[in-house]
């Protein structure tokens, strides 16, 4: 059997990496940039703060006051930069 010049050729390395989903990159972003976010919870409750870090389900923000919450990602209804 040959090959399968579309199925077995060399990808470009841009190809072969992983590609992060658009939410994902602005997390990044947010956590990197240290920006300051307005988290609304399902609750009603509004937080305000930086991400220290991430991960598939919850969020670790640092407060103005520079105490530090971590919030799952279930609770959140929304968030934006705050402006």
């Amino acid at each position: 059997m040959g090959l399968n010049p579309e199925i077995d050729r060399p990808r470009p390395a841009d190809e072969r990496r992983e590609r992060i989903p658009p939410h994902e990159a602005e997390l990044i972003k947010y956590r990197d940039n240290r920006t300051p976010l307005l988290v609304k919870l399902v609750s009603g409750e509004t937080l305000e703060g930086a991400i220290r870090w991430y991960d598939s389900v919850a969020l670790r923000l640092v407060l103005s006051d520079r105490s530090e919450i971590t919030v799952y990602r279930q609770a959140i209804a929304y968030y934006k930069a705050r402006v």
